[in-house]
């Protein structure tokens, strides 16, 4: 098991690392896209004809994509969680289980000593899953996907709730103890 925990550690970390990264190379990339179709509207052969927002909506975006880790930790704030989402592997550690191991006196106790085992990888999956919805958003919005927004704004709730995964565990836990 302890093997396990150790990769999934690993995991954690490497996407805490790359989450920021794809997040400061995707704030470029939409500045720069911004530029061009800015440049693009005074040309004749215009390809956002009809669609004249999509440059400013790519200039908010950037900015959304060098604040991400503010944003993530607004969202998760929101959603009554309090953790604070910073860049460079922040999520990457794996707190210590007590005493006993994973396996808790009770059911309930289990299921929190084994969220809190997988919480850095949890945290760090549910902020690329974040980042993916904002990514996938835009490419609903650019017409490149035939995906609904609504799923986007779902991806990016679930993303943000697993980064808010230890309180919902104990959540969880409390509501199995009250129906047993």
């Amino acid at each position: 098991m302890q093997g396990f925990v150790d990769f999934a550690a690993e995991i954690g970390i490497a996407l805490a690392y790359l989450v920021p990264a794809f997040a400061y190379l995707a704030a470029i990339g939409t500045f720069l896209f911004a530029g061009w179709g800015f440049w693009q509207q005074a040309q004749p052969a215009n390809p956002f004809r009809g669609k004249p927002w999509i440059p400013v909506l790519s200039l908010i975006l950037s900015g959304v994509f060098a604040a991400f880790p503010r944003i993530l930790t607004l969202a998760s704030n929101s959603g009554g969680g309090s953790v604070t989402v910073r860049t460079g592997g922040a999520f990457g550690y794996v707190p210590s289980v007590g005493a006993g191991g994973v396996l808790g006196a009770t059911p309930a106790e289990t299921i929190v000593n084994v969220v809190q085992v997988f919480q850095g990888f949890f945290q760090a999956f549910g902020a690329m899953m974040a980042l993916l919805a904002v990514f996938a958003w835009w490419s609903v919005v650019r017409g490149a996907s035939r995906r609904g927004q609504g799923g986007c704004l779902v991806q990016f709730a679930f993303g943000v709730a697993l980064i808010n995964v230890l309180p919902l565990s104990r959540l969880l836990a409390t509501m199995f103890r009250a129906n047993t």
